[in-house]
This record gives C-alpha cells, structure tokens and sequence, in this order.
C-alpha cells in the first residue's frame, strides 16, 4: 500500500463520497476509485460499500490506522523542519463555537507572527464531537469544556468562563448587576434536557440552594439557547462568550455568583505522539492568553498566566 491509497481512503470516509474526496484531493474520481480498489486487493476486503459510500466494518478498522499513519508521516517534515526553526506542517484543531467566535481571530494573527509556515485547520463542533474527533484521530487536538470523560484523553485548562443570565431587557431581573439562583425562583428559563452536563451541574447547585429551577423549555444546544434569549424568547444561563458584546442592546448578562465558572482548555490523546506544530501551537496558544495587550471577553479570566508566561519563555530560548 502507498500514501496515495490512503489519503484516498481518508478522503472518502471524511467527504462522504469518491467524488466528493477527489475534489478534496485535486484530483480526478478515477484516482480515487483506482487507488481505493489497488488497497482492496491488497488487503483482500472491501473497504467501502458501493452503494452508499459508507466505509465497511473492515474499511472502519483501515482508516483509523491510516489516519494514524498519515499523521505521523506529516509529523517527520514537521519535526524535521523544526531543526532549522521553521515549524512547518498541519496542525487539525476542534473548537467549541462560543471559544471559536472570539478566539480564532486572535490565534490566526499569533500564529502568523510566530510560524508563518504552519497550516492551521480548523473545525468547530459540540463537546462530544470534538471528543469523538480526538479520539478517531480527525483532530490533533480540541479546545473544549469540562468534564472529560474519556479516560484516554489528557486536559489542561486554559481559562475560565463566568456563566451568566441572559435576559431580555423587559423581565423584572433585568436591571440587577448580580444574581443567585435563588432570584431565578419564579421565572421560567430556557435550559438543556435533564441527563446533559450543564442541566445536572445547575440542578446539583440549585438544590444546594433550595431552589428548583422552571423550566421554560429544553433545548439541547447552547448557541441555539444563547440565540433564542437574544431573541427574546426567554432568559437562559449560559457561559459569558455565548453573547456578544455588541448585543448588549437586545440582551442583558448578569453574572451569577453561584454558579461556577465554565473551564476550557486543551484536550488531546494521552498516547499521541506530538509533532513539532502541534508543540508549538500550544505554546502559541498558551502564550496568546497570557499576553497583558489581549483584551479576553468579558467573564473570561486566564488559567494561571504567570505559568503559561514561564512555559512560553523556556521556549524560545
């Protein structure tokens, strides 16, 4: 078997179909169906269903080592290439779209400035997705939210975020600086099903409080119950990114002081091999959020910057 067979095997199993992948490619579907069928006959299985597209239980089994293999063949230029101090190769990263908004702008800019020859690629997507991606091998690494319930993952905190009230400017809470649950006690919130996370942990510190929180309806989403209280439709308790500060005029946040803050930071494989990119994006990353000229969005506050300053000097020596 060779690169090109499995990058072809990727590409289908990624894009959905073999013309979908030779597009992704810059190829020709003939290449593709060729090198799919060259790698079939070697391993004496079918790989992908004709029908459909889809991989078989033995093209599932294929791709994941080949997208093992291809990442630690990108992993040998890049760990070559940071012998002479230019990082180069791609470094795949998955963000939760309330981090992705905010924070993408900022790391594309730091990135250029430190290792313009790295290729950045980019995915936002759900907690669960993004560890699903760490652990098929999609993604190098996740920038995501606790809990971690893999065991085979490794997380390392990076900031924390306030959770808020966001409510639109006609309910009675509206004109308060400050809240606790107990003053949400008769107002009916938009909030996600019983059984996820974020439901489970703001029961757990209502009932502290004595406080059964009223539901107005549940939606399993954040961003959509974010965009629904800008909306109007209804105040919601949410991680201080999910508004934007421009919309101040359409929705009020209103920290909650009893509600602990939201932590995010990175996640990869604990048995992953890192290349020389994916090193030096963390630095990259860590280094941004430690910088005093960064403004971070309101509620966001830096996990330990005076470490992360430390680790980003060590190196650069």
């Amino acid at each position: 078997m060779d690169i090109k067979q499995l990058k072809s095997l990727v590409a289908v199993n990624d894009h959905g179909s073999f013309s979908a992948a030779a597009d992704a490619l810059d190829t020709v579907q003939s290449n593709v169906s060729a090198h799919i069928s060259k790698l079939e006959n070697e391993l004496h299985a079918i790989l992908i269903d004709r029908k459909d597209g889809t991989l078989t239980e033995q093209g599932q089994i294929v791709v994941k080592r080949a997208r093992a293999a291809l990442a630690e063949l990108e992993a040998i230029y890049s760990d070559l290439s940071s012998l002479t101090f230019d990082v180069r190769g791609r470094v795949r990263v998955g963000l939760i779209g309330t981090t992705a908004r905010w924070l993408i702008p900022l790391l594309s800019e730091q990135i250029s400035l430190d290792h313009p020859n790295m290729n950045l690629h980019l995915s936002e997507g759900t907690s669960s997705a993004l560890h699903r991606w760490l652990h098929e091998g999609v993604i190098d690494l996740a920038i995501l939210n606790t809990p971690i319930y893999a065991s085979d993952i490794h997380f390392r905190a990076l900031f924390e975020e306030q959770m808020v009230l966001a409510v639109p400017p006609h309910y009675a809470v509206s004109d308060k600086d400050k809240i606790y649950l107990a003053d949400l006690a008769s107002i009916e919130i938009i909030t996600p099903p019983k059984g996820n996370w974020f439901r489970d942990e703001l029961d757990a510190v209502a009932a502290k409080s004595g406080v059964k929180l009223r539901t107005k309806v549940e939606i399993d989403g954040l961003r959509l119950i974010a965009a629904l209280a800008i909306d109007g439709f209804g105040p919601a308790i949410v991680p201080s990114t999910a508004i934007s500060a421009h919309l101040g005029d359409r929705v009020r946040t209103i920290p909650i002081l009893d509600v602990p803050p939201r932590k995010v930071g990175i996640a990869k494989r604990k048995n992953q091999i890192e290349s020389s990119a994916v090193r030096a994006f963390t630095i990259s990353l860590e280094s941004l959020l430690s910088r005093k000229d960064i403004v971070l969005p309101k509620g966001v506050t830096s996990s330990n910057p005076q470490q992360v300053s430390k680790v980003s000097k060590v190196s650069k020596r």
